[in-house]
């Protein structure tokens, strides 16, 4: 038996994992495909081959569905020996714009090793910012790795056997019916579509919020719309803290497209009525009971972007030659240059595909497979509970765009958030954050860096410091790094932060206006500037944290700071990076970042 356990955030890794397990059962290799924690982790030591599919998130964190698992597998009471009877593969999945490109995989496989795993091929990391997207590395990895399986005991392949890896017809998962309007009446069944996560303050009971203020922090002429949001929460709603974060399940907004691709490509009128059941009697992932509407609107990921294995489905449901040999072109290995330039590049949607390839009829049933789930969007929140009591503050950056060939494309919340007005219900959730606050942390000194819409949780931070300060007349220091282009422009909360040093709510605040003159500014800069007050606290136990864009700045910050040290505490390099090293252990220096 061959294990793919994946751990997937966005559900690259688990397409990755489920295309492993069709060509494992295409090789007559029997398969188990599961989600890391989805699978019984004690039942690993048993296991004699495995495969297994990492995704690594925002700053190098692992994916909710296999947090569990790497909790088990980082054990100090594992024995050295205790996977000595499995033979794996690891492949990663991450972007090397990022600082910490890969970082679950990477770390993984280590653990593996060290508890004794045998690797069948050498690690894989597929990277995002290849010519092809991750399949210019899983392509030749996957080769590698059939040929090395094949070669193995339990798998060699019966003499005759010929390997097939084109697309095969499945039964349906699902069962849907159009039902009369005059006969609908609530269900009882429930659906899992509105589970909590793992970290939720309070998984009894999702909140129902209802939206207070939507206005435009940036300028009115400024090429990026960020908003503040303020949402009124239930008083059943739990108390959060700084530092925890808002799921939010967003709408489709796009209603003009969302009906016609109802009414020309599935003729189905958006009010249609419609009755969802699980073939297997399983739970549902949807409501029971729902108009087709609104099934496109609240439910499917209609404006998401396709993965290969969509495109190598969707040749099943077409008699028209052309159209067959074009998608399966798109969906083979030799085809993922066809696929980046065509769909991946773009950001093509599920409903450009199927009007693109319209000889394509698809079942609803099918389609409901085939489409992934609008999944919620997290942000941080950017107030304090103390302060803002029964409230939630949002800093939303507007997400609009151009694809190489100049077509419009928008965030699919953030637009969804544009447009809501006062009295709008969001439905969500609230979750444990990076940063926890506690009153020792509230005496130290601490240093809060948050360019761009990371400013959001060191708002709240800021508010809760000050409410602490207030209750006990206990609390360090506080300076604010913020970075944006320009002052007049893009400067968030701008007013607010100057009152609040004004008031010396905050003791200082340093800003990088980084296009208001000649030469580029960053954060960094201001960081160097105030090197000996960065030194004071770190090297007097105080803390250090970091939100904002995974990308460049997280790795530059660091590399500042620990360069600052240096300097500062007359130490090399080598001992700075010591020194910064045990501040992330201590989580005195945590990093919150996003893709």
């Amino acid at each position: 038996m061959l294990y793919v356990l994946y751990g997937s955030a966005t559900g690259t890794g688990q397409d990755v994992a489920e295309q492993i397990g069709r060509m494992a059962t295409a090789r007559n290799i029997p398969v188990v495909v599961s989600s890391m924690d989805a699978f019984d982790i004690q039942q690993l030591p048993t296991i004699s081959h495995a495969v297994f599919i990492a995704s690594s998130t925002g700053d190098g964190e692992a994916p909710e569905n296999m947090t569990n698992t790497w909790k088990f597998l980082l054990r100090k009471s594992l024995a050295v020996d205790s996977l000595h009877a499995m033979h794996m593969a690891v492949f990663g999945l991450g972007d090397s714009s990022y600082a910490k490109y890969n970082t679950v995989a990477r770390r993984l496989h280590a653990r593996l090793l060290q508890l004794g795993a045998v690797d069948i091929i050498d690690r894989g990391l597929g990277d995002d910012q290849h010519e092809l997207g991750y399949h210019g590395a899983l392509n030749p990895w996957l080769d590698r790795l059939w040929v090395a399986l094949l070669q193995l005991e339990p798998f060699l392949l019966p003499l005759g056997f010929t390997i097939d890896d084109s697309p095969k017809p499945t039964p349906p998962k699902y069962l849907v019916r159009i039902v009369a309007s005059d006969g609908v009446s609530q269900p009882s069944r429930l659906h899992s579509f509105y589970d909590p996560p793992k970290t939720a303050l309070d998984a009894s009971r999702l909140i129902q919020a209802t939206l207070t203020k939507n206005e435009r922090l940036t300028a009115a002429d400024w090429s990026q719309d960020v908003r503040h949001i303020e949402l009124a929460l239930p008083a059943s709603a739990p108390v959060y803290s700084a530092g925890d974060i808002a799921l939010l399940y967003p709408e489709n907004v796009d209603v003009a497209t969302i009906d016609r691709f109802l009414n020309a490509t599935l003729q189905l009128p958006p009010t249609t009525w419609l009755a969802i059941e699980r073939v297997d009697g399983n739970a549902l992932d949807l409501p029971p009971l729902v108009t087709a509407g609104e099934l496109m609107r609240k439910y499917l990921d209609v404006f998401g972007t396709p993965r290969r294995t969509f495109f190598e489905r969707l040749s099943l449901f077409t008699q028209d030659i052309d159209e067959k040999e074009k998608l399966l072109e798109l969906s083979a290995p030799d085809g993922a240059d066809l696929l980046q330039d065509y769909c991946i590049r773009e950001r093509r949607t599920y409903i450009e595909v199927l009007q693109d390839f319209s000889t394509c009829h698809v079942p609803l049933e099918f389609l409901l497979e085939l489409i992934p789930r609008l999944a919620p969007r997290a942000y941080s929140i950017a107030s304090s509970s103390t302060l803002h009591s029964g409230q939630v503050h949002l800093t939303v950056a507007i997400v609009d765009y151009l694809t190489p060939y100049k077509r419009s494309k928008k965030g699919v919340c953030s637009a969804w958030l544009q447009t809501l007005e006062p009295g709008a219900v969001v439905f969500m959730w609230i979750k444990t954050g990076l940063f926890r606050l506690s009153p020792a942390i509230h005496a130290q000194n601490v240093l809060l860096i948050g360019p761009g819409t990371g400013i959001a949780v060191m708002r709240a931070i800021v508010q809760e410091r000050h409410a602490h300060r207030g209750q006990t007349a206990v609390g360090g220091d506080t300076h604010v790094y913020f970075g944006c282009r320009h002052e007049t422009k893009d400067f968030l909360y701008g007013a607010e932060w100057k009152q609040l040093e004004s008031n010396r709510a905050i003791t200082s605040l340093h800003v990088a206006f980084s296009r208001d003159q000649e030469d580029k500014i960053y954060v960094q800069a201001k960081l160097a500037q105030q090197k000996a007050a960065v030194f004071a606290v770190l090297s007097q136990g105080g803390y250090c944290f970091v939100a904002g864009s995974a990308k460049r700045m997280p790795s530059d910050v660091y590399s500042t700071i620990r360069d600052i040290v240096a300097s500062e505490g007359r130490v090399s390099i080598k001992e700075a990076d010591v020194f910064m090293k045990s501040l992330v252990r201590q989580k005195r220096y945590i990093v919150e970042s996003w893709s």
